[in-house]
């Protein structure tokens, strides 16, 4: 069934155990109470009396109130017709049970003499109808309590569901702003060289059509290894060298143990673009950037570390561009609280960005099978 709705013939059999429990301990009771009477009866009339009595609410009446709680469920709008249905339906329901008690008579009820059947169904009817009722309202008020647990089930899977496809929906969006703006400065670049470099321009867009492949192939996945992302950025890094040659100077640190570690994926192509705009780009002689991943109490940290110009201070408000806040909000909507991106200023004119967030090993080897796959190129394989 549906998520939300009952499975009212798994409810069924929960209430089948309850009745069996019932006509074992009913057994018992009536063979010990009766006991001591004139004539008392067997333990064979005890199983029999007690198989009749649990076993038409068990198999017959049971399943039509949980009928009739399945069609009329509870809600505001539905009260006038569920008031008058379960009334009706608990006349019924005391009916049925006393008919059949009545046909049975001796045979299943050793102490019953035998009547006709109108005074002996009425005689019945007011002496079950107290007990009736009481069953019914057991089973109806079992029935509603499974149903709004359920229904509330399905509304938090709804919600869940809801909110997972809203952070897929803005994730994805974000990916999306920010690809064109990478796009859009190494284009910028290629077009500084074109005329003075042809040769590198040649080399930087053989590289930018690779790296946009790998870019697209992946556009759907959220996270990848640490070594994929790696991977990734040393693309990048050797277009930026083809435009800054030897006035790029990258320096790359990362802790053994956290090569396989899952990390948003693009995101450290932009910290480090940042830090070429805001530091080489602005500096006549070599600029170095220093990029270093460790773990740390449980978290990930990836800080990129730039030179920078302080002869010509940059507002903070312009040195954290697109790229910058977009890593903040994929942060946070991966990570919440725990994901955070910090900026400060070091002595020497130099700026450090830190990425901080939890540690995550990689825990579905096929999706970054799915991934490799999807980013080799024709006729390259993985180690290459």
């Amino acid at each position: 069934m549906g998520a939300g709705r009952p499975n009212w013939l798994r409810v069924w059999v929960g209430l089948l155990g309850l009745w069996v429990t019932f006509g074992v301990l009913g057994t018992w009771f009536n063979y010990q109470a009766l006991l001591d009477r004139p004539h008392p009866i067997s333990w064979a009339q005890a199983i029999r009396m007690n198989l009749v009595a649990y076993g038409i609410w068990a198999f017959l009446l049971t399943p039509i109130v949980l009928f009739l709680c399945a069609r009329l469920p509870l809600a505001k709008r539905g009260l006038v017709k569920l008031i008058p249905a379960h009334l009706l339906a608990i006349a019924g329901t005391i009916s049925i049970d006393v008919s059949i008690k009545t046909l049975l008579g001796s045979r299943a009820f050793p102490w019953v003499e035998s009547h006709p059947f109108v005074p002996q169904f009425r005689r019945h009817y007011f002496s079950e109808a107290e007990a009736d009722i009481q069953i019914y309202l057991l089973t109806a008020v079992i029935a509603y309590v499974v149903a709004y647990y359920s229904e509330m089930r399905r509304q938090e899977k709804h919600a869940a569901e809801l909110e997972t496809s809203l952070v897929r929906a803005k994730l994805q969006a974000l990916k999306t702003q920010l690809q064109p703006h990478f796009l859009f400065n190494t284009l910028h670049s290629v077009a500084a060289l074109v005329r003075t470099e042809p040769r590198a321009a040649e080399k930087m867009i053989c590289s930018l059509g690779d790296l946009l492949r790998l870019t697209l192939a992946a556009e759907d996945v959220p996270k990848v290894t640490l070594r994929r992302e790696l991977e990734f950025l040393q693309m990048y890094l050797d277009i930026q060298k083809v435009r800054f040659q030897d006035r790029l100077v990258t320096e790359i640190t990362v802790a053994d143990e956290t090569s396989e570690a899952m990390v948003p994926y693009l995101l450290m192509q932009p910290l480090v673009e940042n830090a070429i705009k805001h530091g080489v780009s602005r500096i006549r002689g070599m600029g170095k950037i220093e990029i270093s991943i460790s773990r740390d109490a449980g978290n990930l940290s990836i800080a990129v570390v730039n030179d920078s110009n302080t002869a010509s201070p940059v507002p903070e408000q312009e040195r954290l561009g697109i790229g910058i806040e977009n890593i903040r909000s994929r942060l946070r909507m991966l990570y919440g609280l725990k994901g955070e991106l910090t900026v400060q200023e070091l002595p020497g004119g130099r700026f450090r960005v830190e990425a901080r967030f939890p540690f995550e090993a990689i825990t579905t080897p096929g999706s970054e099978a799915q991934f490799a796959a999807a980013t080799l190129r024709p006729g390259m394989e993985i180690g290459q």
